[in-house]
């Protein structure tokens, strides 16, 4: 009876964790589907909406100016845009390639900051000089190295520019032939941020597919917080910026957009600067406690399945071998397959298989950071 008793606490425990693992996880709770604006008039020539003003910063980019600014000045939007492109002083053939796009594009307007620039964040001063120059109320944040999947870009994200909104956020995914790791943890991480957006405040953007007012940035005085710190200008914005139900997604895949695969060295610099950023930023406790219990009490199951199985088979408790092995399969297999739909649904091409090593990997490499980042001088993250 004492034998008895035990298997069926043991195998309780195993399937209530396995249960609450598969339940306890972000890409569990879809987002919200945007229509494009097609879609919302029925078919009809979206002719109304905001004049946008796209703005974006460059520094010795000109090759990712050839490739993928003429994406951006060829979007079909009838009410009408510009594109702001602040040079960085950059010493490469940026100048040129820009001075060269004007011609065709009367919609491209172009200005600099100057070398002399200290003291504060060369790239938050650029992008408020671009605010700054910006006729229009709705001003669209990118990236030289990024590229819209569709010439509806301007037009799905502006269906979201409504009264009742300052901020709206699109998805932004790196290219296929990125790391898959990587590409999976950009996912999950802007899964759960657009969620938080919807469903509360917003509290961050890693991605770089933003859209504020301009009167909000202005009301807030741009970056005048944070200029000191060289990075973070997207998460500095959206958690400053933000209230509660003010903040849309464009989650439809005309709203996309693409970004080349950064080297390695930059990949982790990002994480780098974020650990920086992310002491600066209100609503992180909010914010991370979740995630980080989700991801204990993934590897808590792992850890307790392997365990039952290992000693199960030693001591011969047949039962608990296939209770634990049966949770073990569920839970893989209901991860994985969440996982996927995430996939359909944001248009990465990742392989499912990999889902939970990269879901056990990702704690473990925001840890290695976190390391790396404590021994790091901290004034490598502000400027001087």
């Amino acid at each position: 009876m004492i034998i008895d008793t035990i298997t069926i606490i043991v195998c309780s425990v195993l399937l209530l964790l396995a249960v609450a693992a598969s339940l306890c996880n972000p890409l569990l709770r879809k987002l919200a589907a945007t229509p494009t604006a097609e879609e919302e008039h029925d078919g009809e020539d979206n002719t109304t909406g905001p004049r946008l003003s796209v703005i974006m910063t460059v520094h010795d980019q000109a090759r990712e100016l050839e490739e993928h600014l003429s994406v951006i000045l060829s979007q079909d939007y009838a009410p009408g845009y510009e594109v702001i492109v602040v040079d960085e002083s950059s010493t490469d053939d940026t100048e040129d390639v820009l001075n060269r796009m004007k011609r065709n594009c009367p919609h491209l307007y172009t200005t600099f900051i100057p070398e002399s620039s200290h003291y504060l964040s060369r790239r938050k001063l650029a992008l408020t000089l671009g605010v700054k120059a910006a006729k229009n109320e709705w001003l669209i944040f990118t990236d030289a190295d990024c590229q819209p999947e569709s010439d509806q870009w301007l037009k799905t994200i502006a269906q979201q520019c409504t009264a009742d909104k300052d901020l709206v956020l699109g998805y932004t995914r790196y290219e296929d032939d990125t790391p898959c790791y990587w590409r999976f943890e950009r996912l999950a991480s802007q899964w759960r941020l657009m969620r938080r957006a919807v469903n509360g405040t917003a509290y961050r953007y890693n991605g770089n597919n933003l859209a504020v007012r301009k009167s909000v940035f202005m009301r807030h005085n741009g970056f005048l917080n944070n200029l000191k710190y060289l990075r973070g200008e997207y998460d500095f914005m959206v958690n400053e910026y933000a209230q509660p139900g003010r903040t849309a997604v464009a989650t439809h895949p005309d709203a996309r957009i693409t970004q080349d695969t950064p080297s390695k060295r930059t990949w982790t610099n990002r994480h780098l600067y974020f650990m920086e950023t992310q002491r600066h930023l209100s609503r992180s406790k909010a914010y991370q406690l979740p995630a980080t219990l989700c991801s204990a009490l993934l590897h808590v199951n792992y850890i307790t399945q392997a365990c039952a199985i290992g000693l199960s088979i030693a001591w011969e408790q047949w039962i608990v071998t296939g209770v634990a092995a049966t949770c073990m399969i569920i839970t893989l297999a209901m991860r994985t397959l969440v996982a996927h739909k995430a996939f359909k649904a944001t248009g990465e091409t990742i392989p499912a298989y990999g889902v939970p090593l990269m879901e056990l990997r990702a704690m473990w490499q925001y840890l290695l950071f976190r390391i790396r980042y404590m021994k790091a001088d901290k004034y490598d993250f502000i400027r001087r």
